[in-house]
């Protein structure tokens, strides 16, 4: 038997920061999940279908693409779910920089064009 976790995130909501007890396997059933992991300098943009093994204590950040994001957990790491499995994914160019910098960037002029925000002389 195996436990598996399915999580929605929509876009514009907080990352999410997990520290794992254990491995899992995580799947992105729909739309894009953007993920970084403490110690790595890479991003990972997994898309529907695709999947990434998390090794066990590693620190997750996690953050919905601009459709939101479904995807599932299975503990353990076990390969309970069919995908495609993610292991060097480039940041996606049109999401900025890459890294966490480059998504913070990219979300505050996001906001700064929602909201209308401008420079004011002083």
């Amino acid at each position: 038997m195996r436990e598996i976790r399915i999580f929605e995130l929509e876009h514009g909501e907080p990352a999410e920061t997990w520290r794992l007890a254990q491995a899992m396997q995580l799947h992105v059933s729909e739309g894009e999940l953007w993920l970084t992991l403490g110690g790595d300098a890479g991003d990972y943009w997994l898309r529907a279908g695709e999947s990434m093994r998390l090794e066990a204590g590693a620190r997750v950040y996690l953050s919905a693409g601009r459709e939101g994001a479904r995807f599932m957990l299975a503990l353990g790491g076990a390969s309970a779910i069919e995908g495609r499995d993610v292991r060097a994914a480039p940041a996606r160019p049109d999401q900025g920089t890459g890294g966490l910098v480059g998504w913070l960037a990219q979300e505050l002029r996001e906001r700064a064009e929602k909201l209308q925000w401008g420079a004011r002389a002083a």
